[in-house]
């Protein structure tokens, strides 16, 4: 419902994504695609995204992007305890199937930090507040920020992406919204 956005928050581990949706999806969405552009001649390497919608077990392709996702990398990157710096280089060096990635059984919760309008116009170069903040299972993302005479403005629509971890998802979710509290600017809403 609504005007269309670019993600106003997301989370990780999705429980509709077990070890079997899982290998649905790698054989019938990233494995064909992947098969595909090595039989057109352009392997490809590098980031691929795909965009899936799940409805009573069948999987709908929305898209594709040769990005990380956003606001979907920040709760998983929170999780990944692997370098990705290693495994992009192992990438790089054709050795990412020898590569162990290793994530946190905790669950992340991002919760996106918008201006006021978003998605239509917005104003920007709001002075931004952050208050500190030593939880080192929350981590603040900028997305639409930039650094003016030693301030944070605002220079976005999407502005912050809060995410914490948790023990489960509800514990995520309720120390992302405490770390949103953290943030203030004219017009922010979540």
């Amino acid at each position: 419902m609504g005007k269309n956005t670019g993600g106003m928050g997301a989370y990780s581990p999705a429980p509709i994504v077990d070890e079997r949706m899982h290998q649905k999806i790698l054989n019938e969405v990233m494995k064909p695609t992947m098969d595909g552009l090595i039989a057109e001649g352009s392997p490809y390497l590098g980031f691929l995204y795909a965009g899936v919608m799940i409805s009573k077990g069948e999987l709908k392709v929305l898209e594709f992007n040769c990005r990380f996702g956003d606001p979907e990398t920040q709760p998983i990157l929170l999780r990944l305890k692997s370098s990705l710096v290693q495994l992009c280089l192992a990438a790089i060096d054709d050795q990412l199937d020898s590569y162990e990635i290793k994530w946190t059984d905790k669950h992340a919760c991002g919760v996106v930090i918008a201006s006021a309008g978003y998605p239509e116009s917005y104003a920007s170069n709001h002075k931004v507040t952050i208050k500190p903040s030593s939880d080192e299972d929350m981590k603040l993302f900028h997305a639409g920020t930039k650094l003016y005479d030693q301030k944070i403005l605002t220079s976005g629509g999407r502005v912050f992406c809060a995410t914490a971890l948790g023990d489960d998802l509800k514990a995520a979710q309720e120390k992302a919204y405490n770390l949103v509290d953290t943030v203030s600017f004219e017009g922010a809403f979540c």
